[in-house]
């Protein structure tokens, strides 16, 4: 019986996929229906940015407890094993949704100067923008905080 696969850590590479992919569908749509959609709401990024401070707050945690830092609440090992799956699904969910909003951006922000919704959108879109750049990054430095440092390597891949 062969054993079973090892989870991986995320490389950029591997976020590359679901941004390309993602981010052509979303620009394809947009010029073909962009005009029949209504303002997009400044509440679209809150989401996505409250998640990025929790993963931040989550990773800090975790990397105290693998690390035995003497001041940490200590944590069960399938808990730690949780967060970094968190943190490598949201690494894939922000990269995703980071080619949709370069997607609108790329669609919006050519005609901004002169469309009042085009200016609106790009606006929306920055915010997105910046909050799935912090996603990704919270992801990425919360999926390796569950990394043991004693190690010594065997864990590269």
């Amino acid at each position: 019986m062969t054993p079973p696969p090892r989870m991986q850590r995320t490389r950029p590479r591997d976020l590359l996929a679901p941004f390309v992919l993602v981010g052509a569908i979303v620009y394809a749509l947009l010029r073909v229906g962009y005009g029949s959609l209504p303002p997009l709401s400044y509440f679209i990024p809150v989401p996505l940015a409250a998640l990025a401070v929790v993963e931040f707050v989550a990773a800090r945690r975790v990397r105290a407890a693998v690390r035995h830092d003497p001041r940490a609440r200590p944590m069960a090992a399938l808990v730690i094993a949780r967060c970094v799956a968190l943190g490598k699904a949201s690494s894939l969910v922000g990269a995703a949704v980071l080619g949709a909003s370069c997607a609108l951006l790329g669609r919006v922000l050519p005609t901004a100067g002169a469309v009042a919704a085009a200016a609106h959108d790009g606006r929306v879109g920055g915010f997105l923008f910046v909050a799935c750049v912090l996603l990704v990054a919270a992801a990425l430095v919360l999926e390796r905080s569950g990394l043991d440092p004693g190690r010594d390597g065997r864990d590269r891949g």
